[in-house]
């Protein structure tokens, strides 16, 4: 097991127990490096998965805060996490066709940020693809995905023109079952104007996402460009 999955589950189990209390804070990051004799890097990962299955909240300026020892969403033992509704099974499911154009797809060394993300090391290789999804033969995004060799070694570029997370799900048995997704606006660029029929003037809305495995694995980081007027979230929010 991973050590930042191991840090996760020791720190979820002192939430557990209640030897960190609901609402107070967790020690200081370099308290807890120290702890653990691991790096800032490796900490990060293991509270992001707790951050995703809602037993911590990361605020700055006040620190890391314990939201909850029984988060209401996590899976019942022995039962699959939910998976992530990704586009291909949230429109298929109701009759759309979505088919994707592949333009770029290669073996590649991640950028540091990505590596970073993926829990990487500097010289581990990624799957990097870019491709046009289409809805119903409408242009919808243009996602950049980057995905760790050692996660999907048989991945192939037929498997890119369709839904990864379905792949992943038959080929690996887990489920993508949490991300951490930022969203923002940007002017359009010409790449965008190309393949997602906008003009000079209009913009697009991004999204970065890097998606979990309900093992806690972070497997892939994906930056996706929509047509803004196509672009639709969706969100439940609890307050625990």
């Amino acid at each position: 097991m991973r050590r930042y999955i191991q840090i996760a589950n020791i720190i979820k189990e002192r939430i557990m127990s209640r030897e960190y209390i609901v609402g107070e804070k967790i020690p200081y990051g370099h308290q807890l490096c120290e702890e653990f004799s691991c790096s800032k890097i490796t900490l990060n990962n293991a509270l992001d998965i707790l951050v995703s299955e809602g037993f911590i909240t990361r605020q700055r300026g006040l620190g890391t805060i314990v939201k909850t020892a029984s988060p209401q969403h996590l899976p019942v033992p022995g039962k699959l996490s939910p998976p992530i509704q990704g586009v291909s099974r949230l429109h298929e499911s109701q009759g759309i066709e979505v088919r994707s154009h592949l333009l770029e797809f290669e073996i590649a060394l991640p950028p540091t940020t990505v590596a970073t993300q993926l829990a990487m090391t500097v010289d581990q290789y990624a799957w990097h693809f870019k491709r046009v999804r289409y809805v119903d033969n409408n242009p919808l995004s243009i996602e950049e995905t980057w995905i760790p060799v050692r996660i999907l070694p048989d991945f192939t570029r037929q498997d890119a023109l369709g839904s990864v997370y379905q792949f992943v799900e038959k080929s690996l048995r887990k489920v993508p079952c949490s991300s951490h997704t930022q969203f923002y606006s940007l002017p359009s660029d010409d790449e965008a104007q190309a393949w997602l029929a906008l003009e000079a003037n209009e913009p697009i809305s991004v999204t970065l996402s890097v998606t979990y495995l309900n093992d806690g694995q972070p497997f892939e980081y994906c930056t996706s460009h929509y047509h803004y007027q196509r672009f639709n979230y969706n969100a439940i929010v609890q307050r625990s």
